[in-house]
């Protein structure tokens, strides 16, 4: 970094100063140099005083060109909210009052927390009023963030002196969990795949008397689903999918405890947990489903009453987005018994957790068999891929074989937890952290279809 490059970081008053760039202080310390040729003579003084004038007026003539140009007007534009791990585009437009020629630096003050690859930039202008740059954003942590000024350098035609300035841009921007699988449930996607895919084995949902669509008939259908008209007229089988029934209770419990905050990657398990969850609730309530959000670690952190629609897929995403995981284990046994209180009818229960907080599994495992007379429990995990990863390596090493050993033990308790949960009833899902949302969308419907709700 050049020392002007440092000052524009150290500058107590970067509103509005006038600083001299590297190129002045080469010809400032060339000044040296000739009063030492003038020595030579016996004329330093005059020498001296010969040069640095003329260095004078021409920086002098230099500055007041900058001046003439005035202040600039300087805008920030980026999307509404961001999403965390996703790169986001901000744009810095320019604009003067007259037609000039201008070398600029600009630099905005991003919060703690996002990364940018570069952080100070370049713009050109040639003869033109207007100009503008992008640069990338991205984030790795949710919540509430401030965004600074944005502060400008104006470079002098010869480039000796240069003006900085500061347009006030002071604004807040949201961080929300990624929502593209959120995206998808809402466009349709999910829907469209089992029209195309054919409908599940269902308990029960035969007595329905309504329709969702016709579709073609496909090999494991129930055949009086067959709708003989429809067969007529396509001139090929063809059945009829029932609605499944709407207007039901999910209660989505999440895990906030201690080993939630196990960074995997650009994000920890927390946040895969939440955008399975958000996932998990806009399928819910695409399909006319009451959903309730808990979140939960020593205490209850968040409590979302049971809503449908858009308006609560809303309420949801604002609770998670400033969630955090506190450095406390997680208490089962209060989350339970504040769902016991405040949830009287039959709904299905996801617990969003991680296969690490199971140690306490006797203790969750006491409460879910008192709330599974009147609800049904789904667990949702997630795997470790570190572990897998010590699995599938060779050892070469005496380290590497104790390291291989103590994964295969732990991936054995782990498994040992889950199925003690499935034995009581329970239903398990336990998936890798990339696949927790489609796992968790697709767990849903599977639960909807069968008419286990």
């Amino acid at each position: 970094m050049t020392l002007s490059g440092k000052s524009f970081v150290r500058s107590p008053s970067r509103g509005n100063t006038w600083l001299p760039t590297g190129r002045f202080l080469i010809w400032f310390l060339l000044g040296v140099i000739v009063t030492g040729v003038g020595a030579l003579w016996g004329m330093a003084l005059w020498f001296a005083i010969l040069y640095y004038s003329v260095l004078g007026v021409i920086t002098l003539r230099d500055a007041l060109k900058i001046r003439a140009i005035g202040s600039l007007q300087v805008t920030r534009e980026s999307d509404s909210f961001f999403e965390i791990a996703e790169e986001h585009m901000v744009r810095l437009s320019i604009e003067s009052d007259r037609l000039c020629a201008l070398t600029l630096t600009l630099k905005d003050d991003v919060p703690a927390g996002f990364y940018t690859p570069q952080r100070e930039q370049s713009l050109q202008l040639h003869g033109e009023k207007t100009g503008s740059l992008t640069y990338s954003l991205s984030s790795d942590r949710r919540g509430l963030y401030s965004f600074g000024n944005v502060h400008l350098r104006i470079r002098s035609p010869l480039g000796w002196i240069q003006r900085q300035q500061q347009a006030e841009l002071a604004e807040e921007k949201r961080v929300y969990p990624l929502l593209k699988e959120v995206r998808r449930v809402r466009g349709g996607v999910y829907r469209k795949r089992s029209d195309t895919e054919g409908t599940y084995r269902r308990k029960g949902i035969g007595h329905s008397l309504e329709v969702s669509h016709i579709r073609e008939y496909v090999q494991g259908d129930d055949p009086r689903w067959i709708n003989w008209k429809a067969t007529a007229r396509l001139n090929k089988p063809a059945v009829n999918v029932p609605r499944a029934e709407q207007g039901q209770h999910v209660v989505i419990m999440l895990d906030c405890g201690r080993v939630m905050g196990a960074r995997d990657q650009e994000k920890s398990r927390l946040d895969r947990a939440i955008e399975g969850a958000l996932a998990f609730a806009a399928a819910a309530l695409t399909r006319g489903d009451y959903v309730s959000l808990i979140a939960f670690s020593n205490r209850i952190i968040k409590w979302i009453p049971s809503g449908k629609g858009d308006p609560q897929l809303k309420r949801l995403i604002e609770a998670v987005a400033g969630l955090d995981a506190a450095y406390v284990e997680s208490g089962y046994r209060m989350a339970m018994e504040h769902l016991a209180t405040h949830h009287k009818r039959r709904a299905l229960v996801a617990i969003f957790t991680d296969a690490g907080n199971l140690t306490f599994a006797e203790e969750l495992t006491q409460q879910m068999l008192l709330l599974r007379r009147r609800h049904l429990i789904l667990t949702v995990t997630m795997q470790d891929p570190r572990l897998q990863h010590e699995l599938d390596r060779f050892p070469h090493e005496e380290l590497d074989i104790y390291r291989k050993a103590v994964g295969e033990k732990m991936i054995l308790e782990r498994q040992e937890r889950l199925h003690h949960l499935r034995r009581n009833g329970v239903i398990v899902l336990d998936v890798p952290p990339g696949e927790l949302s489609t796992s968790a969308i697709h767990a849903y419907i599977d639960l909807k279809n069968r008419s286990l709700l």
